[in-house]
């Protein structure tokens, strides 16, 4: 297929698959290998300085990013496609129970409604295979695997990376998205888009004056351990009283520097949560209603040490957050909440 009528295909083919949009580039490609080395050594700098907090894994991670030539060694393009999910759709749905009027609350951020974005993205690029022929040798990465996705997708040409680390779109809407790559076996055409922004990041800056923690600054890499998304998701041992302080109420993610970009929600996509219903109800019962939901990979210890935390702010001002805290101390059988319970 010659490359004007491939153009042609895999647009039409991401379009039809629900993807937002597509490109195509060939591992041989002079401006990617430029590209990793010069992002290599950024995320090489970042991590020496240990603003990954307890993310150990990126560590691991760094040598099959920085060579995705090694990682992949079949692979002779990558076809990146972008989608949303339904990220800040109000018509978006999720499987947990509606709080009561007065019920204690915690939050979960709008990405998790609808199916774990990691099972779209790899059904998509899997069907995408499916497409390219079965004799197709193909290997997909939804945000799982050792690669820098959000690059690809800039040297493809489907927007650029915004202060936030987000991938911007070229849309004025509300569209935010997930990132897929599928490396294949062939010398495909390059598809290269040129994104045209409607304004420049550092012309808005709207999410680093929305981020509550000073986790974004301009023209600095992100400090993950002042991220609300990195406390309550990645942030695995017990939250000292700053950290629980910075975290808000949120008990999954942060909604707060992606709703500013593009411009701002209309309306509240959050997820609010009964923190009673989710200390009280069987952990077996949770894990089954967040089977499938991006939710799933924090766990439910997870969940109950944040809301625990939250609930310990909440404790002057609610007795019902004492009452709930007092009932988890002589319920719970977890190591790990016990000592937020007592951390402060």
């Amino acid at each position: 297929m010659d490359s004007e009528h491939f153009t042609e295909w895999l647009q039409e083919t991401a379009q039809d698959l629900g993807a937002f949009s597509a490109a195509c580039i060939r591992m041989d490609n002079p401006v990617l290998r430029r590209r990793i080395a010069e992002n290599s050594a950024l995320y090489e700098a970042w991590l020496a300085s240990g603003r990954q907090g307890e993310m150990d894994y990126l560590e691991r991670m760094a040598v099959d990013k920085a060579d995705p030539w090694k990682a992949f060694p079949f692979a002779k393009s990558v076809i990146v496609l972008t989608f949303t999910n339904k990220w800040g759709d109000p018509s978006a749905t999720h499987p947990f129970p509606m709080p009561g009027n007065d019920a204690l609350l915690g939050y979960i951020s709008a990405y998790a409604r609808e199916q774990d974005y990691h099972s779209t993205g790899q059904a998509m690029l899997g069907a995408l295979k499916e497409k390219l022929g079965e004799d197709i040798q193909a290997e997909a990465a939804v945000d799982t695997k050792a690669v820098y996705e959000r690059l690809f997708a800039t040297v493809g040409g489907l927007g650029i990376r915004g202060a936030n680390d987000l991938l911007r779109v070229p849309t004025r809407t509300n569209v935010r998205v997930f990132i897929g790559c599928l490396f294949v076996d062939r010398e495909l055409p390059e598809v290269i888009r040129e994104p045209k922004m409607p304004f420049a990041c550092d012309d808005c800056q709207a999410c680093i004056k929305k981020c509550p923690t000073g986790a974004i600054q301009f023209g600095e890499p992100i400090d993950a351990r002042l991220c609300i998304s990195y406390l309550t998701i990645e942030k695995r041992s017990v939250l000292n009283f700053k950290e629980a302080e910075m975290m808000e109420d949120w008990l999954f993610g942060c909604d707060w520097c992606s709703v500013v970009c593009p411009p701002k929600d209309k309306i509240d996509t959050r997820i609010p949560i009964d923190l009673e219903w989710l200390l009280k109800t069987s952990a077996g019962e949770i894990r089954r209603l967040i089977k499938g939901n991006a939710v799933s990979y924090a766990g439910v210890t997870q969940l109950r040490k944040n809301a625990v935390a939250i609930l310990k702010k909440k404790k002057s001002s609610s007795p019902g957050a004492e009452e709930l805290l007092s009932w988890v101390s002589k319920h719970t059988g977890s190591e790990l909440i016990r000592s937020q319970l007592t951390a402060w």
